[in-house]
This record gives C-alpha cells, sequence and structure tokens, in this order.
C-alpha cells in the first residue's frame, strides 16, 4: 500500500468523525504548529484505535479465553476509548508545551522590540529583527507574521492571525495592546517594556504560588504511593485472617460467642480486584489534582497518571504478597 492509498484510507476513516471534533482537532493541530492536515489525523488515530481494539478483543478471546460476548466488547471498547484519548493527550501536551515555551521567552522578546523601536527601527522592522532562534517556537510566528505582512496582508491582521495560531491568554492580549499603541500612537516601546515587566511578575507568582503548594502535592502523593496501598494489603490479610479462623474454628462455641460465623465475610480475591479498580481510580483523580494545582488545568496532570498507577501498584502487591506476610509470620 502506497502513501496515497494510505492517505484514502485515513480520508475514509475520518469521515467517521463528527464536524465539531474535526473543528476542534484542526485548531489544535495549529495551535501545536503541526503542518497536518486534520483529516489524516483523525484518520490515522481513528484507525490506530480501532486496530488496538481488535487486539484487545482476539488477546482476550484466545489468550484469555474470555467466551462473553459483552465482556469481549466491552474490552474492545476500552481499549479503543484508551488510545483514542491517549492520542488527543499528545495533541494537548504538545500544545500545552509550545505554549509554555512562548510565554516562557516572550517577555524576553518584548524587550528586543522595544529596544529596536527606540533604536529608530519601524514596528514590522522591530519585530522583524528580532526574529532569534533562541526563542523557539515564537522565532517561527515572529517571521510568519512578518513574511505575510510584506505581501498583500497588513500588519496588524497578520498579529492578529498569529495570537489566534497559538493557544496563549498572555500573547493574546500582548498583541492586542500592540495595535491598539499603534493604531493611538502611543509610546509602543514603553508599552511593551511595562508589558514585559507584568509577564515577568505574574511567572514569578506562580513560580511560588507553585512552590507554596509543593507540600500539599507531597502529602498527596505519599498518602496515594504508600499509605493507600499499605492499608488496603492490611485490609485483604485482615479478611483473609478472619476466614481462615472461620474455616478452622466452625461450629464451636467461641466463634459462636464471637460472631465469627456470622454472615459470609467478603473474600480476599475481590478486596483484591476492588483494591486494583480503587487504586487506578485514585491514580486518575490524584493526577487531575495534581494538573490544577501545578498549571491550573484537568488534562495537564494525566501525564503522571502511569508513573502513579505503576508505584502504587507495585507497592501494593509487594506489600501483599511478601512484606505483609513477611511480618505474620515473624510474628508467630
Amino acid at each position: 500500500m502506497d502513501t496515497k492509498d494510505l492517505r484514502k484510507l485515513y480520508y475514509v476513516f475520518a469521515n467517521f468523525s463528527p464536524k465539531g471534533i474535526k473543528r476542534h482537532i484542526e485548531e489544535m493541530l495549529e495551535y501545536s504548529g503541526a503542518d497536518m492536515d486534520v483529516r489524516v489525523w483523525m484518520g490515522s488515530v481513528l484507525l490506530l484505535s480501532f486496530l488496538f481494539g481488535i487486539t484487545g478483543l482476539l488477546f482476550s478471546w484466545i489468550v484469555l479465553e474470555i467466551t462473553s460476548v459483552s465482556i469481549l466488547l466491552l474490552i474492545s471498547l476500552a481499549a479503543f476509548a484508551f488510545v483514542l484519548f491517549s492520542l488527543y493527550l499528545v495533541l494537548h501536551f504538545r500544545v500545552e508545551d509550545r505554549k509554555r515555551r512562548i510565554e516562557n521567552v516572550l517577555p524576553d522578546a518584548l524587550q528586543l522590540i522595544a529596544a529596536n523601536i527606540r533604536a529608530g527601527l519601524t514596528p514590522l522592522a522591530a519585530l522583524r529583527t528580532s526574529a532569534r532562534p533562541e526563542f523557539g517556537p515564537l522565532e517561527e510566528e515572529v517571521k510568519y507574521v512578518t513574511a505575510k505582512s510584506l505581501g498583500v496582508e497588513s500588519f496588524t491582521d497578520a498579529l492578529t492571525e498569529m495570537s489566534r495560531r497559538i493557544k496563549s491568554e498572555t500573547l493574546e492580549r500582548t498583541v492586542a495592546l500592540f495595535i491598539v499603541s499603534m493604531r493611538s500612537g502611543g509610546s509602543l516601546a514603553v508599552l511593551l517594556e511595562n508589558a514585559a515587566d507584568d509577564i515577568m511578575e505574574g511567572q514569578e507568582l506562580r513560580r511560588q504560588l507553585i512552590t507554596g503548594t509543593s507540600m500539599y502535592i507531597v502529602f498527596i502523593l505519599f498518602a496515594v504511593l504508600v499509605g493507600m496501598p499499605v492499608l488496603l494489603s492490611i485490609s485483604i490479610e485482615f479478611v483473609d485472617m478472619i476466614g481462615s479462623l472461620q474455616q478452622q474454628s466452625a461450629q464451636t462455641s467461641l466463634t459462636g460467642e464471637v460472631g465469627l460465623v456470622m454472615g459470609t465475610p467478603i473474600s480476599a480475591d475481590f478486596l483484591f480486584n476492588v483494591s486494583i479498580l480503587a487504586i487506578i481510580a485514585t491514580s486518575v483523580t490524584v493526577s487531575i489534582l495534581i494538573g490544577v494545582i501545578h498549571d491550573g488545568k484537568e488534562l495537564n496532570g494525566l501525564r503522571y497518571t502511569l508513573y502513579l498507577l505503576v508505584v502504587s501498584i507495585v507497592v501494593f502487591l509487594l506489600m501483599h504478597g511478601y512484606i505483609l506476610k513477611s511480618i505474620l509470620l515473624t510474628g508467630r
């Protein structure tokens, strides 16, 4: 299959996605700086997710020997949704990374533009000469704006389009002030210097806020990675101990008095499965909470979910399989 046939296949899969989602993905691709057709991205992602869904179904049917049709369909849908959401998160993180890199160098770029204007350059020339390689994505956008403004499009329209190509409220406000100052005839250099100082002050306040809340994040991580797995392991061992005592001393007067035969206790296997689900749900929730505390956005915290899951499940399995059993055997 050549590239044209593969592209046609992507177009076929992309036709299954709603128009609203296509528009959203098109905006995300533009924000991320990716020069890619939205139909190619949507089609490739849906095709890959579909293949993973089929793989999950076949693996569960052949290897795990699951024969229930409803469970197989549920596993297939879960694999499809997981891959689809994971690939969307990759695009989201790319957008956020580009935004962060631009906002970090924006104060230096504004100060450089202000210095060029004070040196006697026009706003367009000052903006064009401020395109430096160390500015990263901002250099590309500045070159794009200056190239369009030298053509048929006006300088202000090109600036407005640049603010739309980057998902940054800080850059959008700065561009709006830049355009208003040019039209009103104000001191553009002073305005840019003040804007750069305000952005740096905001970034410093954000760093202080993150530093002030880091201790809360440490406590939350300790509870998820250590406290919760340990308590769940102890509860499973306790239930297992009660079950073994009930089997050993069934039908005795002592068990009747202390109530060990009242009802059937929860099985250790059931509690083990529930504990795994609880760890997964808690890891996802805590990741979202860390994203809110650190970046102010829920999706940004999902990048930590895999690490929290792996560490908490490993601690849980170690406590459940080795450490608690060795402690109990030593105590006996």
